[in-house]
This record gives C-alpha cells, sequence and structure tokens, in this order.
C-alpha cells in the first residue's frame, strides 16, 4: 500500500511540475525538496521506533527468562484532558504565587509608610511644642537638627 501511494505521490509530484511556468519552477523545487526531507525524517523515526521496540523486548526477553512479556509500555501519553488538567494546575499554581507575591510587598508598603507616619508624627509633636509664653521651643527644633546633621555622617 505504502509503495503505491509513493508512486502515486511521485506521478502527482511530476505533473504538478509540468504545469507550473518556468519562472516559479525553482519555488515547486524548493517544496519538494522539504517534503523529501520531512519523509526522510519520519522514515528515519519509523526505523528508530523499531529498533527500541526490539531492544525493550530483547531486554525483557532477558529478564524474563525465555517468557514474552504480554506487551511492551510504551511512553504514557496525555490525554487532552490531563492536558488541560495539568495546564489549569499550573495557571493555578502561578495565580497564587503571584497573588502571594502581591500580598507580601503590600504588607511591606503599609509596614514602611507606617514607620514613616509615626517619624513624621513624632517630628511635628516636637516643633509644635511651645514655651509657657506661647513661643516655639527653639532648644528642641535646635536638637532636631542636630540628629538630622548626625544621621547624614553616619
Amino acid at each position: 500500500m505504502l509503495h503505491q501511494e509513493r508512486k502515486k505521490n511521485q506521478a502527482s509530484k511530476v505533473q504538478l511540475e509540468e504545469k507550473y511556468p518556468e519562472h516559479l519552477r525553482h519555488l515547486y523545487l524548493a517544496e519538494r525538496e522539504r517534503l523529501d526531507e520531512e519523509e526522510q525524517e519520519k522514515k528515519k523515526k519509523r526505523c528508530e521506533g523499531r529498533a527500541l521496540d526490539k531492544e525493550t523486548e530483547s531486554d525483557d526477553e532477558l529478564n524474563m527468562g525465555s517468557h514474552k512479556a504480554p506487551f511492551i509500555q510504551r511512553k504514557h501519553k496525555m490525554s487532552s484532558y490531563q492536558k488541560t488538567k495539568q495546564e489549569y494546575e499550573r495557571m493555578k499554581e502561578e495565580r497564587a504565587r503571584k497573588r502571594e507575591e502581591f500580598l507580601k510587598d503590600k504588607s511591606q508598603r503599609e509596614e514602611a509608610l507606617k514607620k514613616y507616619k509615626e517619624k513624621k508624627m513624632a517630628t511635628y509633636q516636637l516643633l509644635k511644642r511651645k514655651t509657657k509664653k506661647g513661643q516655639s521651643n527653639l532648644n528642641l527644633q535646635m536638637e532636631l537638627l542636630l540628629q538630622k546633621i548626625q544621621a547624614q555622617r553616619k
């Protein structure tokens, strides 16, 4: 059967080449080369598959003694449902990881903002203090400026 199909394909290729104009011939020749290469790759894969089957069969015979294994286990192919389920699980994990990362960043931001507000409020409380006569307390303001200068030096 395969031999007959190949003959048909070859005959159709020859017919196709004869029908098309000369200036397009190089395109069809390139296409034919590509198809030939694909066919050769398929042949190699089939041959390799047969060789692997023979190797596993011979290994099974050695392992099992003279008894042949009833069937040869091949690589497990996943069904479309299993592929979809696996993809869904992967996406679900990705979403959970992103959400966790977002919440972590949000809590860090809130913590930094809280510290900033506390510091700002403390400086405000120092600066707004007044003397008994209602004047600003310049001594506390000078202390605050000294602390800022010392912090910059460190």
